[in-house]
């Protein structure tokens, strides 16, 4: 019987361990920027991608990490040390330019059809919110990039449009609202604005970061719950919620709030529970718009793990 495959290191987690390194080898002096995920604590040991048991290896030290010549304990104390150095390291001017109280990225692409791209981030003065405001800068970065790597896909096989004359311009703007901020949590909602202009159409879409501070991590479902075989308990949870607002056909909201990953993933955190979102289309037609869900910490206590709800809470239950 095949083992079941081990799943992937969600993207947020990724990000966040190359960040941390400055994408290079973990490995002090080492410096190699080809780089692959370690886990501190073997996979066959932990099972889970923990932003705490990962590290950015070279293939180099990572062969050696996986025949011990570099032990666990080392790896854990230069993972320590990264987080520590992170404030002192890290004295590079960010690539956006001051916009107001914020950082923005933009670029354009003046052929055809071209794309126009600005992307504002929030830029959080201490050592710990830094490593945040890099990470968003990163993941900004990424955003970008997608838009280039689509651009050369349209400029080798240019599409089809029935409704105009030119090429319509996409252009991407993405607009943030911090909806928590403290010493324990920042947590981020992101309105991502595709516009092709000519073509008459936007696509809307809300894209969430949550991060915990001390220590930093990013905060994924998989950390509220502690064991992702919970994730049923929550879902049935919301669906109840959602089902007591009676707006909703029960088979929509049965098929939008299965307990995948991908119907929870986006969530943020206030200082009492978490909001889930919905996309428009997800559980009601898209006319509807967005939709969304709160539910507070008190709430899912009983599933949930138990330390990851005491970091986030600011009010003990």
């Amino acid at each position: 019987m095949a083992k079941p495959a081990r799943p992937a290191i969600p993207v947020e987690i990724q990000r966040a361990v190359l960040v941390e390194c400055g994408h290079r080898c973990a490995i002090p002096r080492c410096n190699q920027t080809e780089l692959d995920f370690h886990h501190i604590v073997p996979w066959v040991e932990c099972k889970k991608h923990e932003y705490s048991n990962l590290i950015a290896l070279c293939p180099t030290c990572h062969r050696r990490a996986h025949n011990k010549d570099i032990d666990r304990k080392s790896l854990m104390i230069y993972k320590e040390n990264l987080a520590k150095e992170f404030g002192t390291r890290d004295k590079g001017t960010l690539a956006g330019e001051i916009v107001e109280i914020h950082r923005r990225i933009e670029a354009e692409d003046r052929s055809t059809p071209g794309f126009l791209f600005k992307f504002d981030f929030p830029e959080f003065p201490s050592a710990v919110e830094r490593i945040v405001t890099r990470n968003i800068e990163a993941w900004g970065h990424e955003l970008l990039d997608s838009l280039r790597i689509k651009q050369a896909e349209w400029d080798a096989n240019p599409p089809e449009f029935e409704y105009c004359d030119n090429y319509p311009r996409p252009e991407l703007r993405g607009t943030y609202k911090i909806i928590r901020r403290d010493d324990q949590v920042i947590s981020v909602r992101y309105a991502i604005e595709h516009d092709y202009v000519g073509a008459g159409f936007i696509n809307r879409s809300t894209r969430v970061l949550n991060f915990l501070l001390k220590p930093f991590r990013p905060i994924t479902l998989e950390y509220v719950l502690g064991d992702i075989t919970q994730l049923p308990r929550l879902a049935s949870l919301i669906r109840q919620k959602l089902a007591g607002k009676d707006r909703y056909d029960a088979a929509w909201l049965e098929k939008g709030t299965r307990p995948t990953l991908d119907n929870f993933s986006l969530f943020n955190v206030d200082n009492l529970g978490l909001t889930f979102i919905f996309p428009a289309g997800h559980i009601a037609c898209k006319t509807e718009g967005e939709e969304t869900q709160w539910v507070s910490l008190e709430e899912i206590a009983e599933f949930c793990d138990s330390s990851s709800l005491e970091r986030l809470d600011t009010c003990p239950f």
